[in-house]
């Protein structure tokens, strides 16, 4: 299980507690005086510096005492794209790693009408007027009974009334979301529990629409990435030797490089990580996949795609100029078996 001190950048907003000594910290408070609460969340993230590139490295999020916060996490997992970790409660809850959909959840089927709003939280909600009521239980197993399934999956809009634990309330959200997920995360609106029946398909008067601010934080990472690609073209830096044998240590396939740990491969093309020891109780299921680019990750040792070079040094704890020699020399070697 990961430490604070195990990630890069921590993002907090007002109340949050502090980030470890050596974590770069950054605050992402939406800023008063704007009443639109989607574009104050996206606000927060542009004064606060943040960039995509930050976002490549292992993120926390650091939560204050207060299920309000969920705004900014929201526009946060948005804008890196992903579900990012978060610290709440005092303890570290990592919710990349939670399965990328919720079909593992079983519903009761379809409703037999289109089912257009309904509500969800903890076992002691009161009913909502107008609207199903599911019913989440903060105990595993049965987290969510297949009847509760169906109406969070099936609901064109959902409401979510929060537990008062921040850490139960971001645990729920991402739950939710995951059995809502359809391409990606759909998250709810953010609910009281006291607001009137709905009368519109997007009635705003049913609490914060936290859908909507996701979308709007990953609207703004890609307008700062469209931004980058009109910048002025520098020059290319000729590339030095030690720098060219570990580019070409890196154009290695990845498959060889992963054959060459012990890695082996299933018959969906899911390979083995070599870092079996990270993972809880030694888990040793395949929990990698190759990617795009020449790249792999393991959705429980990396937060991000890597290419053959960092997978050696991550697996062997070698130098970048030793794992390109130990790739290079080994690929000479198969060459040569080859030939």
């Amino acid at each position: 299980m990961n430490e604070l001190t195990d990630y890069v950048l921590a993002v907090g907003v007002a109340g949050s507690p502090s980030a470890p000594e050596g974590v770069k910290s950054v605050d992402v408070t939406p800023p008063a005086g704007i009443g639109d609460i989607t574009a104050a969340a996206v606000e927060g993230l542009r004064a606060g510096g943040l960039t995509p590139a930050d976002l490549r490295s292992r993120v926390i999020f650091m939560a204050p005492d207060d299920p309000g916060c969920l705004v900014s996490y929201a526009a946060l997992c948005g804008f890196a794209g992903r579900r990012v970790d978060a610290y709440a409660g005092g303890a570290v809850l990592e919710f990349s790693r939670l399965d990328p959909d919720g079909s593992a959840f079983a519903d009761a089927g379809r409703p037999a009408g289109h089912l257009v709003w309904a509500q969800a939280g903890g076992p002691g909600i009161p009913d909502a007027p107008g609207m199903p009521t599911a019913r989440l239980s903060s105990n595993t197993p049965g987290l969510a009974t297949p009847e509760a399934v169906t109406v969070i999956r099936y609901a064109a809009r959902l409401r979510m009334v929060a537990p008062a634990a921040v850490r139960d309330a971001l645990a729920m959200l991402l739950l939710i979301a995951a059995i809502r997920r359809r391409g990606e995360d759909r998250f709810p609106y953010l609910s009281t529990g006291t607001e009137p029946a709905p009368t519109t398909k997007d009635d705003p008067t049913q609490g914060i629409d936290l859908e909507k601010i996701r979308r709007a934080a990953a609207e703004h990472r890609q307008q700062l990435r469209a931004s980058r690609r009109g910048a002025e073209i520098v020059p290319a830096v000729p590339v030095g030797a030690h720098d060219q044998r570990v580019a070409d240590a890196n154009k290695t396939p990845i498959t060889t490089v992963l054959t060459r740990l012990g890695a082996k491969a299933d018959a969906a093309g899911r390979w083995n990580c070599p870092r079996p020891d990270r993972h809880s109780n030694r888990d040793e299921n395949p929990s990698m996949k190759v990617l795009p680019g020449n790249r792999t990750r393991c959705q429980r040792c990396d937060a991000e795609k890597i290419g053959p070079v960092r997978l050696v040094i991550d697996v062997l704890g070698l130098t970048p100029d030793e794992a390109a020699t130990f790739i290079l020399d080994s690929k000479q070697t198969l060459d040569t078996r080859g030939g």
